[in-house]
């Protein structure tokens, strides 16, 4: 895993140690050689411009995730995921109207991203209960306590 905290505006305590932990549970799941991925955190402008550029939404979200198709990483000659834009502004807000932690919000976006590099989806109702059962499975098993459920939107 590359972690990219070189785009934020202003400094930020970033629990590395949590994120490969959680990176590790996770992928342990489903490959015998875990591959790469890179979660880049980002200020509010750069993820509304990801987010309308590629998913044609014009507004500030939380996490985006885009798939790698099968890509070998050149440096490792291990498989790459792909990549996870976390926006640090929003998981802070977040987490101070759920009254958890910002590791604990990061670590949600984060197994939430990891998902989606995996296949999962939550575009209907079926794709949303399988993926909030695996998400809420990770929190669990890595020890991450939140104050909401996943998936609770939020009035910013």
């Amino acid at each position: 895993m590359y972690l990219n905290i070189e785009e934020l505006n202003s400094p930020i305590e970033i629990n590395e140690k949590l994120l490969f932990h959680i990176a590790e549970t996770i992928l342990n799941d489903y490959y015998d050689d875990i591959p790469d991925f890179t979660v880049t955190f980002v200020e509010p402008e750069k993820i509304k411009e990801l987010n309308r550029n590629f998913r044609n939404i014009d507004a500030v979200t939380d996490v985006l995730s885009f798939e790698s198709d099968g890509e070998i990483d050149p440096e490792t000659g291990k498989e790459y995921l792909g990549d996870i834009v976390i926006c640090v502004d929003q998981a802070k807000n977040q987490a101070e109207q759920s009254g958890h932690s910002l590791d604990n919000e990061i670590a949600l976006l984060e197994i939430h991203g990891l998902l989606h590099l995996l296949g999962y989806d939550h575009a209907n109702d079926e794709q949303r209960e399988e993926m909030w059962k695996y998400q809420n499975a990770y929190l669990e098993q890595c020890g991450i306590k939140l104050n909401r459920r996943p998936g609770e939107d939020f009035d910013f």
